[in-house]
């Protein structure tokens, strides 16, 4: 298979947020004298939707209580938001393919204000011929936001490939019908990635090794 477009999960696989969402966690974890995570078990237990996160390591115990404390979480990372930064590989990449003419956008189960400032941020939002994310902090699922991509797009499924680091990547390319491509250097385990049953990767530069893409050189 070889393709034409990226589709870009952002937390995680473009921007390097995980020590800042572990410490995070462990500040909410400190305020109920919970244990904290390492970082080993955060990527074990890490999962979406993200109520079911927050239930796995304790700090709410029902659907009742998620909204009060993913905004206590969300307040906390519009503190940290300015210390993220990018995988150090992750320019080398875009412009890999945007010399390549791969195209090129980003999904994410962030709210499209606050990706569209981090993109900004980062300056790579001139990579992204689109910018697709949801409308609430609650971070539940952006499969209905691939679903109208999918069928908006001039590409065909098959010329469409995701790059992710979770799970839930894996589970809504499937439910857009493309490929996926996951990375094990963001907020979940290579062993919990691996099954999926789709390709792994360490790092996002290995990307630029696959023979997988149509693009030609500009």
């Amino acid at each position: 298979m070889r393709y034409s477009y990226v589709l870009w999960d952002f937390n995680g696989t473009l921007l390097d947020d995980v020590d800042v969402c572990l410490h995070i966690m462990n500040t909410l974890l400190e305020e109920k004298e919970m244990p904290a995570l390492d970082m080993d078990t955060y990527k074990e237990v890490f999962t979406f939707p993200v109520s079911e996160y927050y239930k796995r390591v304790g700090i709410i115990k029902n659907d009742d209580e998620f909204n009060e404390v993913a905004h206590k979480w969300m307040n906390l990372y519009y503190e940290l938001e300015p210390t993220t930064t990018l995988h150090k590989d992750i320019l080398e990449v875009l412009e890999f393919f945007k010399h390549t003419n791969i195209k090129q956008g980003v999904l994410s189960a962030s709210r499209t204000d606050q990706l569209d400032r981090l993109l900004k941020q980062v300056k790579i939002d001139t990579y992204m011929d689109n910018i697709l994310g949801i409308s609430d902090i609650y971070a539940k699922s952006k499969v209905h936001i691939g679903l109208d991509f999918i069928k908006n797009s001039p590409y065909q499924k098959d010329e469409i490939v995701m790059v992710g680091d979770s799970v839930h990547d894996f589970e809504v390319a499937s439910e857009m019908g493309i490929d996926c491509i996951l990375v094990a250097a963001g907020h979940q385990s290579r062993r919990v990635l691996e099954t999926c049953g789709c390709r792994v990767l360490d790092s996002a530069s290995e990307l630029m090794k696959l023979n997988i893409w149509k693009g030609e050189s500009v």
